[in-house]
């Protein structure tokens, strides 16, 4: 390397150290001597059942305090803590402002429990437990023994052989958009399900066996009574292969 290339290295990286010197030094000023990176404003993206303020009450982070001293991981495991929030992410947008972006839990089923509500999501998350049901048209299940139930924490039903049956019931029953026709489902002691529709009428389901077969099945009986005008007082699903329908005027 010739002197003439050596002395424009220097020069270079002594531009590059005056540059990066000029750098931190507007950056500390601005840190410490300015209101520059405090925070003045909290956005929240993606929640409905849960308010803005409520989340940014439980991620502890403060307007007006640096933006550099939150601490994300901590402000993300306190939001977590609230039943209704299944994932949510906390990022800083540069100089000033906090984005929460919040995954919800959503309310799937009712399970009545001594003389109480409990609410669940489709993992069974137990969201909310209330002396008096909501009016939100969701699947309500009686019948069932809950063992200790806890907001946050997943459902146990006292019959463990049908704890993943029911929630396989509940979310194939939404799925397939039958949860506006259901008003409630009873299960007996012998695991069989009935189901009391929104115009009245039964349906014996049977045990929880084939379950999205047997509600398959009963949207193609459901529909074509509707195409024939016909009522129904109880449509059997209990009986073998073939459906039995008692109708109105049976």
């Amino acid at each position: 390397m010739s002197k003439v290339d050596r002395k424009i290295k220097r020069k270079k990286n002594r531009l590059i150290f005056i540059i990066i010197l000029l750098l931190t030094s507007t950056f500390f000023i601005l840190y410490t001597k300015t209101s520059f990176f405090h925070i003045s404003s909290i956005e929240v993206f993606g929640n409905e059942k849960i308010t803005d303020d409520k989340l940014i009450l439980a991620s502890g982070i403060i307007i007006d305090e640096n933006i550099f001293k939150i601490n994300l991981k901590m402000a993300k495991e306190n939001i977590l803590l609230h039943p209704y929030v299944k994932n949510v992410k906390v990022q800083r947008k540069l100089p000033n402002k906090i984005f929460i972006n919040i995954e919800e839990r959503k309310e799937v089923a009712i399970i009545n429990y001594i003389n109480s509500y409990v609410y669940i999501d489709e993992e069974g998350t137990i969201l909310n437990m209330l002396s008096e049901k909501k009016d939100e048209h969701i699947v309500e299940i009686s019948g069932l023994e809950i063992s200790n139930p806890v907001i946050g924490q997943k459902i146990v039903f006292s019959n463990e052989e049908i704890q993943e049956k029911i929630l396989e019931f509940i979310n194939d029953i939404i799925s397939l958009g039958l949860s506006t026709s259901f008003k409630t489902a009873n299960i007996d002691e012998n695991n069989k399900i009935t189901i009391y529709m929104d115009n009245g009428g039964e349906v014996a389901f049977g045990t929880l066996d084939d379950v999205k077969y047997k509600l398959n099945f009963l949207i193609s009986i459901l529909k074509e009574l509707e195409s024939k005008n016909q009522g129904y007082r109880v449509i059997h699903l209990d009986k073998g292969s073939n459906a039995v329908i008692i109708k109105d005027n049976d």
